[in-house]
């Protein structure tokens, strides 16, 4: 599903759009001149879905936005499938995801709460490289920068594209359209790491907000992050979704 000129949507689940698997977070494919960059692998169930809707485009990069498994599930599977494939994540979530560490990415107690099924599994990903904060991948015209966004997980990073007059920000679970965040139950979601990635991510102008679930906003979508930023302001959370 084409989004603009540089972003097409390969992958949505049940808490999106329903084009993969029901597990799956939303996944992006970025098309630069040069190299395309993957944003997320979905859950891990049937990455087939998700390669079949490259529509041509090969990745030389992985980027993902944190550890859980609706968004870094299927790399080791996409890294099998993908020869080359470059898989990032920010610290510690790398290591999680790379030793397949279902305690520390909170999959025991997501599984035990329903949230996946019993006998789902999370692959380990041997050979994922840290990506540190404002580290830049260079697509040809089109670049992302990391951007550090511990809250909803350690190790979330956001990513800041950046092409001749367009900004975008793929923010995985870390903001939502309307300034919805995701707050859980969870030993490394942090409210205070939380509020300070949110009023960092409201001094980025962007044109449109991409994030991990739910709604897309492909205009005026600035007005996004300053909905939490303002909220948090006022002392009080922003809306949660789950």
């Amino acid at each position: 599903m084409r989004l603009n000129d540089h972003v097409d949507l390969v992958g949505s689940g049940a808490a999106g759009f329903d084009l993969t698997d029901s597990l799956d977070c939303h996944v992006y494919l970025v098309r630069g001149e040069r190299a395309c960059a993957l944003i997320d692998a979905g859950a891990g169930r049937d990455v087939a879905a998700i390669m079949g809707n490259l529509a041509g485009g090969v990745p030389a990069y992985l980027l993902l936005t944190h550890a859980h498994a609706d968004h870094a599930g299927g790399a080791a599977a996409l890294a099998r499938r993908i020869p080359g494939l470059r898989v990032l994540a920010g610290p510690p979530a790398d290591r999680w995801i790379a030793t397949g560490d279902e305690r520390m990415i909170s999959l025991d107690r997501a599984r035990a709460g329903g949230t996946y099924p019993g006998d789902y599994t999370f692959a380990a990903c041997p050979g994922v490289d840290p990506i540190a904060d404002g580290a830049l991948i260079d697509l040809g015209g089109v670049t992302l920068r990391a951007v550090a966004t511990p809250g909803h997980a350690d190790g979330h990073t956001c990513y800041l594209l950046e092409a001749p007059g367009h900004r975008a920000l793929f923010s995985g679970d870390c903001v939502f359209t309307g300034g919805r965040v995701s707050l859980q139950n969870l030993h490394d979601c942090r409210i205070p790491a939380y509020a300070a990635s949110l009023a960092r991510l409201a001094e980025l102008e962007v044109d449109a907000l991409f994030p991990g679930h739910r709604e897309i906003s492909l205009r005026r979508a600035h007005r996004h992050l300053t909905t939490a930023r303002d909220v948090l302001a006022c002392g009080l959370l922003p809306e949660s979704t789950t």
